[in-house]
């Protein structure tokens, strides 16, 4: 009898799970609360695979099975509704098998109810017509229903009650009433549990998406109605080794943001801010505990893109591609960042630390940062947001010989999954002359060139890309395996100023000088060069530190070449840590045309 109770309630468990992955493009369609950032679907389908995967396999019991789902969800929770699932999930895990000699199944009813208090307090300030309504609905209905009737009637009841609950959150928020739409996270807790109620009555019954009742309010295709983002960023962290209370980590950063929830429990926190400063919201929390996940998804792109989409093909790059956060804004490029790990935590490449802070957590804590590609789960959501709004997909990456980025994406994208077409390419490149085939695939697509032309010229124009790197420091550089130890310490002995380049996706060394002048000297003679035999027709200088000598580049190249830097900016962290303190970068592209292969 144990044993069927506890495959029961995994078949549920997962068999609500897969309905919401089976949904997700249409929660996505619907998100208009709190933002329109149109990921509430990708959001919940990033939980429910966590769940998945961790209770596939044979657990003791169905209360560890329910440990398992509450700690799943603390570490798979994205979004503002995913948080507050997590919670609910760890205060249904936490009152459950406190009473000795009760049923699980009572024990589970009862709980179904206590957790409800748990997702309100994860909120800052609960509003009702959204998840929390639904979740109170269900979870008040299972369990003060005639507690003589059978669970599977229980089940059934309080799935009508949540469903008549969901309905009506289209006539309780302003902005859903305008759209005519229910609240999208509130539709997604409908879902996991009309999944979960319809496995655990009928176990033997596989459900699929067309067999979800329908809802009485129906999505329209005009275009849904919302307001512009207060802040930019979509901040999430999960921190290890926590000892605060939730109202102490509230305290600590409510006043950077808004949206804010906190899912705690047995020393990990999940926390979810809207912010424009989630490197801030980064330093304040690692006084609490140990940051190991992050995201920061750009909510002011994503509304862009839902009030006027610019292209039906998705360009999308990563943080090592030096591009100024305009440009990616206005023209609508998505960016994969690359993770840091300093002093035994994570950090977001551009958007959770800054190079100043890094330079300073480095020299202070005497470790050395090192770098890792996106996490294949980041890569997964983000082409799971862009086949909901586009028709195709074209990635550009870092040099394969420089990352393991360029597999991983590839890897992702080779899973055949999504409905959108992706090409993903190496640039064969990094930093400001990735950033330089960026923009110029950008003007193909904005031209309105097709999918597979843009491709193939791609290919193609990566030749006509150069840079040179004029390094002050060595040290960096040696640590990074960028320039050999042997030669490197030689050089170093010798005071030697490195000139780097990049051939064939690898940096090589273009030479040594005795001074920062005599190599800067070199460093303009050959890009003259460039210039006088084939004409450059674009050119980005980016730099770590020392803005002198940017000031110095800008005006000398402006006026040698008679034009003006597409872009002038620092380097991305990761580049940082490679090239080290005082280095400055020219990129350009050179005029050769575009050949037939």
């Amino acid at each position: 009898m144990l044993e069927q109770e506890y495959y029961r309630f995994k078949q549920a468990i997962q068999g609500g799970a897969r309905l919401v992955i089976a949904h997700q493009q249409e929660l996505n369609k619907i998100n208009v609360f709190p933002v329109s950032d149109g990921d509430t679907g990708s959001n919940l389908a990033s939980l429910m695979e966590t769940i998945l995967n961790e209770t596939s396999e044979q657990l003791s019991s169905s209360l560890a099975l329910f440990e398992r789902v509450a700690d799943a969800s603390l570490i798979g929770a994205r979004g503002n509704s995913g948080i507050i699932m997590a919670q609910y999930f760890n205060g249904l895990y936490e009152n459950l098998g406190e009473e000795e000699g009760n049923s699980f199944t009572s024990q589970f009813v009862k709980s179904a109810k206590l957790a409800v208090n748990h997702a309100y307090q994860a909120i800052e300030r609960p509003l009702e017509g959204t998840m929390v309504t639904v979740i109170r609905s269900w979870g008040e209905a299972l369990h003060e229903q005639n507690q003589h009737e059978s669970i599977e009637k229980r089940l059934d009841h309080a799935l009508e009650v949540a469903k008549s609950a969901l309905e009506k959150t289209t006539e309780q928020l302003e902005v859903l009433r305008k759209n005519q739409v229910v609240d999208s996270g509130a539709k997604g807790f409908y879902l996991f549990v009309e999944g979960f109620t319809r496995s655990f009555n009928h176990p033997d019954l596989q459900l699929v998406e067309e067999e979800a009742t329908p809802l009485t309010v129906q999505i329209h295709q005009q275009e849904l109605v919302s307001e512009k983002p207060v802040h930019r960023y979509c901040t999430e962290v999960l921190l290890t080794g926590v000892v605060a209370t939730k109202d102490e980590l509230q305290a600590e950063i409510s006043h950077l943001g808004n949206s804010l929830v906190v899912a705690l429990n047995r020393g990990k926190a999940r926390i979810h801010l809207h912010t424009n400063q989630p490197a801030k919201v980064l330093s304040q929390l690692r006084a609490f505990g140990q940051p190991v996940q992050q995201k920061a998804d750009d909510m002011l792109l994503q509304y862009e893109i839902r009030q006027q989409q610019k292209a039906k093909i998705a360009l999308v790059t990563d943080s090592i591609a030096d591009i100024p956060a305009d440009y990616l804004l206005t023209q609508q490029i998505h960016v994969l960042p690359m993770t840091i790990l300093l002093g035994g935590a994570n950090y977001l490449d551009r958007l959770t630390i800054e190079n100043q802070e890094f330079f300073e957590q480095q020299k202070s804590g005497g470790e050395r940062g090192t770098t890792s590609q996106p996490a294949l789960s980041q890569i997964d959501n983000l082409f799971a947001y862009l086949a909901t709004h586009y028709e195709s997909i074209i990635v550009v990456t870092v040099s394969e010989k420089m990352s393991g980025t360029y597999q991983s994406v590839k890897r992702i994208a080779q899973k055949g999954l999504l409905s959108a077409p992706i090409e993903v390419i190496d640039s064969q490149q990094n930093s400001a002359a990735q950033a330089l085939l960026v923009m110029r695939i950008n003007q193909w697509i904005q031209a309105g060139e097709h999918f597979e032309t843009i491709i193939e010229k791609a290919y193609l124009w990566r030749q006509n890309i150069q840079i040179f790197v004029s390094v002050d420091d060595l040290e960096p550089m040696i640590q990074s395996g960028r320039v050999p130890q042997s030669v490197g310490r030689i050089a170093q002995k010798l005071n030697l100023k490195p000139l780097v380049g990049v051939a064939d996706g690898a940096g090589v060394l273009s030479g040594f000088s005795l001074s920062l002048a005599a190599n800067e000297s070199k460093m303009l003679k050959k890009i003259m060069k460039y210039h006088q035999k084939r004409r450059l027709l674009r050119y980005g200088i980016v730099y770590a530190g020392h803005g002198e000598r940017v000031a110095k580049w800008q005006k000398l190249l402006s006026d040698k070449l008679g034009m003006v830097p597409a872009f002038v900016m620092p380097v991305s962290t990761v580049v940082a840590l490679s090239a080290g303190a005082g280095s400055i970068a020219v990129a350009f592209e050179i005029d050769e045309g575009v050949k037939s292969r």
